[in-house]
């Protein structure tokens, strides 16, 4: 790799990661295996403004996360600790969704050199599993490695922390079917936070 394309690469990691902050196993809620790499963001998030949340979002990404290939390439989880209670259903989470991946993606790509790819919109489907829990799918484009489509396998789930006077929603994503071996890696991943 030519130092004139590393330059443009590390551009890319330093405009994503602005406004994150990186903090150590113990100020991570989200209990992953060591080699899973974690960010913390804060609300409003600089790519997405329109959602309207107070509080943190915490992240972490499987090991091959950014290798395209992997069979956990962009596994990843993320929680929303949230001061208050959000309104989630289906249509809520797409938007929100949509939102998201919109933003994160068009902030990545500009951030390129010479960058002049349309991005095509993320669409995002939800369904309701039971009370807390929703099942769907975001299409969105992979700014950060393949610069093509990608489609994301999400469960998200809400609970209270009365205890901390928070609430949650943790995002466990994947373009991996729900029944690979990767989701189990994902299942594992648990809040180490005192809620009953």
């Amino acid at each position: 790799m030519t130092f004139s394309k590393i330059i443009p690469y590390f551009a890319i990691i330093f405009f994503f990661l602005q406004g994150c902050k990186r903090e150590n196993t113990t100020l991570n809620p989200l209990l992953a295996p060591d080699n899973w790499r974690k960010e913390t963001l804060v609300f409003p998030l600089s790519f997405a403004p329109t959602l309207s949340y107070k509080g943190t979002e915490y992240v972490r990404f499987a090991p091959g996360w950014g290798k395209k290939g992997t069979e956990d390439y962009f596994t990843y989880a993320f929680l929303w600790y949230l001061d208050e209670k959000p309104t989630l259903d289906s249509k809520t989470l797409e938007t929100d969704m949509e939102a998201y991946f919109n933003g994160l993606m068009q902030i990545v790509s500009k951030s390129e050199e010479n960058s002049s790819t349309t991005i095509p919109k993320a669409k995002a489907f939800f369904e309701q599993l039971d009370e807390s829990s929703y099942a769907g799918k975001v299409i969105t484009y992979d700014a950060f490695i393949t610069k093509k489509e990608v489609t994301l396998n999400v469960i998200a789930t809400y609970s209270n922390c009365p205890e901390l006077e928070k609430h949650l929603v943790l995002f466990k994503l994947s373009p991996q079917k729900i029944d690979h071996q990767v989701w189990s890696k994902l299942d594992a991943i648990q809040l180490d936070l005192d809620c009953d």
